[in-house]
């Protein structure tokens, strides 16, 4: 990286770009800034993908999801930079950790992340299930994120779940004005009642709203997604500097440091 303000980022973190295995003509434009943002960062200390960078992947025990091999080489070049490569699986995407953990040494469970960051502790979670309490969601998020769920997929014809799949996707888009304001005060009170916590900073994914909350010392930031517009945040100079893709040569126009 030289000669642009990513330069002395130490952690690149993603969120929610929902790739699909088939892309029209502005999702591969998405895709194309997404590889080039990773390769601007090859090298970085972390890369951080925090949930639903798939929109969907089953890692079937005897063939690979097509489709998703150009970011999967650029993920090789990053990690073969001297990146470490972390994965926080999404409700899309959660069945991926094991491809990814094989390919790069992620956590095989997708599970969170914690890292220590100028004295802070920065915890990585996708956010499924964290501020809301819908109860249809809850049931699906416990089938998607248990070893049961595993099996029932893997029982099922890849094109039946493929097929759900898309239909999942259909459920996953931008905020309305009115979504924000209610999903702020969720994160808001959340936050308020956490009384005892082994992390001073929560970074989340999965809302498609980029913003930030505190509460005592403590501070809670969801990033927008990889979507229009397309938002990604990096740690550098001690704290965490939210940014929004330009697609020049730079890349990013910072937003304001959470």
């Amino acid at each position: 990286m030289s000669g642009n303000q990513n330069d002395d980022a130490r952690v690149l973190f993603l969120a929610d770009s929902h790739f699909h295995t088939e892309r029209d003509a502005a999702e591969q434009r998405r895709l194309d800034a997404f590889l080039a943002l990773l390769d601007r960062h090859a090298g970085i200390a972390d890369v951080v993908l925090m949930g639903d960078i798939f929109d969907f992947w089953f890692d079937y025990p005897h063939f690979v999801m097509k489709g998703y091999e150009p970011l999967l080489r650029v993920l090789d070049r990053v990690r073969a930079a001297g990146s470490r490569v972390h994965f926080v699986g999404g409700n899309h995407d959660i069945w991926a950790a094991r491809y990814l953990h094989d390919r790069y040494g992620s956590d095989p469970a997708g599970g969170p992340v914690t890292l220590e960051l100028d004295g802070q502790r920065v915890r990585c979670v996708h956010g499924d299930g964290l501020l809301g309490r819908d109860l249809f969601y809850a049931a699906f998020r416990s089938v998607v994120r248990h070893r049961a769920g595993v099996l029932l997929g893997k029982s099922l014809h890849p094109e039946l779940l493929y097929a759900f799949s898309n239909w999942l996707s259909g459920t996953s888009r931008g905020c309305t004005r009115d979504e924000i304001a209610g999903i702020e005060r969720k994160a808001a009170r959340w936050l308020e009642r956490q009384r005892a916590t082994d992390w001073d900073h929560l970074i989340m994914g999965h809302v498609h709203h980029q913003f930030t909350v505190e509460h005592d010392g403590r501070r809670l930031t969801t990033l927008g997604g990889w979507l229009d517009p397309r938002q990604y945040a990096v740690w550098r100079g001690g704290a965490l500097a939210t940014c929004t893709d330009s697609g020049g040569p730079g890349g990013a126009v910072p937003g304001p440091t959470a």
